[in-house]
C-alpha cells in the first residue's frame, strides 16, 4: 500500500540539514581524488555536501530517505564484479546517514531496492594490487571489497517498480544492459553516469508502506540517467539523457524501445533544476546539451 505524505516545517529543516555529508573543501585527499573521478566537469547541484564512496559520488536526501543523484565513473575493469552471493548478497545500512533505511524497510512494500550506481559497476582492481575481490575469501582484498560493499548500502537504493522498471525488460534494467554489454564490454568505452530520481510534488508524495507499518522513504515518480563519453578525437563531449516514467504496469510504460526515452540533457537539468558539466563555457555546454545524439547511440546497440 502505498500513502501520501504532506511536507511540514520541521522535515523541510530535516532535508537542508545534509547530516553525514561533506562538502568538497572538507574532504580528505583520497575522497577529492575519489570525487574528481566520479564527478565529470562540476556537481550539478553546485557545492551541496555529498557522500563520497570507492566506486560512486551520492548526494542524499535525509527527508525522502533517498539519493537525489548519484554519480559513477566506468571502465572495463570495473565490470569485474564479484557474483552477489555470500558476503555480498546483503544490502547493508549505511553507517553514515541519519534515520538510516534498513534492509527491512522495504520487505512487504512491493518495490525492489533499485541500485542508483549499479552492482555490475563496482568491480575492479582499483587499488592496483593485482588481486580482485571475490566472494569466497572474505580478506582476499579489504579495499575492493570495501568498493562492493558500498555498493549495496542502502543509501544507494530507491524504490523501483520490480516488474515496469528495474526487472527484466523494463527501461531502467535495459539501459543498464545497454551501458554494461554493449558500450563497456563490447565498444570498451569509459564513462562517466549519472543516475537520479525525481519527486515531481515536494509538498505531496508517496511513501512506502512496509510490513512494520508507513515509512517516510519516498517513491521517485520519474527517473532518469545520463551517459557522458569524452571522444578523445573530436576532443568533445558526447551525452545521451533518458527520462523514465515510474510506473508499475508494463503496459503503462509509453514506449518498447529504450533508445525512445532519450532526451536531452537541457529537459532534465530543466525538471531537476540541476545543472549538468557546470565546469564547461557556456557555448560549450549549450552545444553538448541542446542535443539527444540519438544517431551516435544507435550505432552502439548493435542492431
Amino acid at each position: 500500500m502505498i500513502l501520501k505524505v504532506t511536507i511540514t516545517l520541521f522535515s523541510i529543516l530535516l532535508w537542508v540539514h545534509a547530516y553525514g555529508q561533506k562538502t568538497f573543501s572538507s574532504l580528505n585527499a583520497t575522497e577529492k581524488k575519489l570525487y574528481k573521478e566520479h564527478l565529470v566537469e562540476g556537481q550539478p547541484d553546485g557545492a551541496a555536501p555529498v557522500y563520497v564512496r570507492q566506486g560512486f559520488v551520492l548526494n542524499y536526501n535525509d527527508q525522502y530517505r533517498i539519493p537525489n543523484w548519484v554519480a559513477y565513473h566506468i571502465k572495463p575493469d570495473y565490470l569485474k564484479t564479484p557474483k552477489r552471493e555470500r558476503k555480498y548478497k546483503t544490502f547493508r545500512t549505511d553507517p553514515d546517514t541519519p534515520n538510516a533505511v534498513r534492509n527491512e524497510d522495504y520487505t512487504g512494500t512491493g518495490y525492489a531496492r533499485g541500485h542508483m550506481a549499479p552492482y555490475f559497476a563496482m568491480g575492479g582492481d582499483r587499488d592496483k594490487n593485482g588481486v580482485y575481490s571475490n566472494a569466497e575469501d572474505d580478506n582476499e582484498d579489504p579495499h575492493d571489497d570495501k568498493t562492493v560493499f558500498q555498493a549495496n548500502y542502502m543509501s544507494n537504493m530507491t524504490p523501483q517498480d520490480q516488474d515496469a522498471l528495474n526487472g527484466s525488460g523494463g527501461p531502467w534494467y535495459n539501459l543498464e544492459t545497454f551501458i554494461r554489454d554493449k558500450l563497456v564490454r563490447k565498444h570498451k568505452m569509459e564513462l562517466n553516469i549519472f543516475t537520479g530520481s525525481i519527486v515531481s510534488d515536494p509538498q505531496e508524495y508517496e511513501v512506502l508502506e512496509n510490513n512494520e507499518g508507513v515509512t517516510d522513504i519516498a517513491v521517485p515518480d520519474q527517473f532518469y540517467q545520463i551517459i557522458i563519453w569524452y571522444n578523445k578525437t573530436s576532443k568533445e563531449y558526447i551525452t545521451a539523457a533518458f527520462l523514465f516514467p515510474h510506473v508499475t504496469e508494463k503496459e503503462d510504460l509509453p514506449y518498447t524501445e529504450l533508445l525512445d526515452y532519450i532526451v536531452t540533457v537541457d529537459e532534465v537539468e530543466k525538471i531537476t533544476g540541476l545543472n549538468f558539466l557546470n565546469q564547461l563555457s557556456e557555448a560549450a555546454q549549450k552545444k553538448v546539451e541542446s542535443k539527444t545524439n540519438l544517431e551516435f547511440w544507435e550505432t552502439k546497440t548493435g542492431r
